[in-house]
């Protein structure tokens, strides 16, 4: 190089600086920041769950099930601790309207053969056969028994799938208690067996239409009298009985419309409120619903039997728009746990459901199956789907007995004249664990980020799920406060 052009590239190299000096006088810089707040202590984590409705039934290759279930509550798998148990209302063998065996589920109350009924608990083998594989894992510490429809020799239409008019009860008035009789039956089948049975459910969304011309699935509609008058028989029972169990009700479609009205009118009931182990809502059709949720927990927090846990015991992406292999599925999976925990302040969170069919895309071929699982309809194979790793990453690390914690989040734009907070697009959710550790999940919808993380600690973890990788450790060190979060990403900190 002669001396022209070093002398040259010094004055570029001097011209650069100034004017980069002079642009960060002008320019604004934008820093995101995490802030946690482990003083601000919220609702405990009573856990993390999944459903075996309607998949269990339809897997009978033994191999095949202990893989999934290994997957899901093995210590090396998600180490889910809530089981839901379907109680299939049973298919009428004389007239049956579902004709997806992937929606319907074989009852234990068969007919006797001389006109009555009898119980056969060798039912629902495959069912079975995948609870107590889950058992076996030593995580599991809640099982739920829900229904989505009595049985169907209870129902005014003679099947499970719902009424021949819908938003009518498909439950006859003169089978409450027969309902009742044949629910908590079961029960004690499974209590006898060793199943840490510890909330039931008979009524699931019953605001929904279900019958009429579409009967795609089990489903019974209620009217919040009717709910009322039912679920104080299920409370009588639980108590002659001297059952070790709790009500789960009512599992209500919407944290919106009748939610507030049934929850009030339950707890006026004394019978069914002493016997209430949780309030359940599902929060379909909410993926970005902030303010509602805020609402909805506020207005629960407000309420004289807000002491009695939340349960969020289903959710899926409803329409679904995201492939199984489309990491926004996780991004809105993952924003969806963390606005549940964090603003309507829910004890558990379960999914719907852990395996389904695959449901492929004539144009695209893409699979828009809505499990955490995704199988062909032989149930031959099976493969894991981003929202697996969506809730892996509170399932993982944040055990039961955690307890939610404040974490705020700015974008911090730094001028000559000051400093002011914008909005941000990230969603977080952070944790104390019991034992000391600090979580912390960051969902990240857009680009890639710097973030600055305002938390003590002087050791770390960091897992990641993005277009490449799959719940994967990408870090472990030394505490940093300086993050950069991949493009459309899920993260999870271990601080300890």
């Amino acid at each position: 190089m002669t001396l022209w052009q070093k002398f040259t590239a010094l004055l570029v190299s001097f011209w650069l600086t100034l004017t980069g000096a002079i642009g960060g006088l002008t320019r604004m810089n934008v820093k995101t920041e995490i802030t946690l707040q482990p003083d601000r202590q919220m609702q405990t984590v009573d856990g993390f769950g999944t459903s075996a409705c309607w998949w269990s039934p339809q897997l009978w290759d033994d191999a095949l099930r202990e893989e999934i279930i290994q997957k899901l509550y093995g210590t090396d798998g998600l180490a889910l601790n809530i089981y839901r148990y379907n109680v299939g209302g049973g298919v009428n063998p004389a007239h049956e309207r579902v004709r997806d065996p992937w929606r319907r589920t074989e009852s234990f109350l068969v007919e006797d053969g001389h006109g009555g009924w009898t119980y056969d608990f060798t039912r629902d083998a495959n069912a079975q056969a995948a609870l107590f594989a889950a058992l076996r894992r030593g995580t599991v510490d809640t099982v739920v028994l829900f229904a989505n429809s009595p049985h169907y020799s209870m129902t005014v239409s003679g099947e499970s799938s719902g009424g021949f008019k819908k938003a009518a009860s498909n439950l006859k008035k003169d089978c409450y208690q027969d309902y009742v009789d044949y629910f908590l039956t079961v029960t004690e089948y499974f209590l006898s067996k060793g199943v840490p049975v510890k909330l039931i459910s008979p009524i699931n969304e019953p605001q929904w239409d279900w019958g009429g011309d579409w009967v795609g699935q089990e489903g019974c509609h209620y009217e919040t009298a009717e709910i009322v008058a039912l679920l104080h028989l299920f409370a009588v029972g639980i108590e002659n009985r001297k059952l070790p169990v709790k009500l789960s009700v009512p599992e209500s479609g919407s944290i919106d419309g009748l939610t507030p009205e049934y929850f009030d009118a339950l707890a006026q009931d004394e019978v069914i409120l002493r016997n209430i182990g949780s309030f359940s809502y599902h929060s379909y059709w909410k993926d970005d619903a902030k303010r509602e949720k805020q609402d909805f927990g506020d207005w629960y927090r407000a309420q004289p039997y807000a002491g009695l846990p939340l349960e969020m015991s289903e959710w899926c992406e409803l329409p679904n728009k995201h492939a199984t292999t489309d990491p926004t599925a996780a991004v809105i999976m993952a924003r969806v746990i963390a606005d549940d925990l964090g603003l309507t302040n829910a004890n558990t969170w379960t999914s719907w459901v852990a395996v389904n069919q695959e449901g492929i895309d004539r144009m695209t071929g893409l699979d828009y199956s809505d499990g955490l699982f995704t199988a062909d309809p032989a149930f031959t194979r099976c493969s894991a789907t981003y929202r697996y790793d969506a809730l892996g990453h509170y399932s993982k690390f944040i055990p039961a007995g955690s307890r939610v914690i404040g974490a705020e989040v700015s974008q911090v734009k730094r001028t000559l004249t000051g400093t002011e907070d914008q909005d941000t697009d990230l969603t977080v959710c952070a944790a104390q664990r019991p034992d000391g550790a600090a979580v912390l999940v960051i969902v990240n919808p857009g680009d890639s980020r710097f973030v600055r993380l305002n938390a003590d600690g002087t050791k770390m973890t960091v897992h990641t799920t993005d277009a490449s990788r799959h719940l994967a450790q990408t870090y472990a060190g030394p505490a940093k406060h300086t993050l950069l979060l991949p493009a459309v990403s899920v993260t999870t900190v271990v601080l300890r």
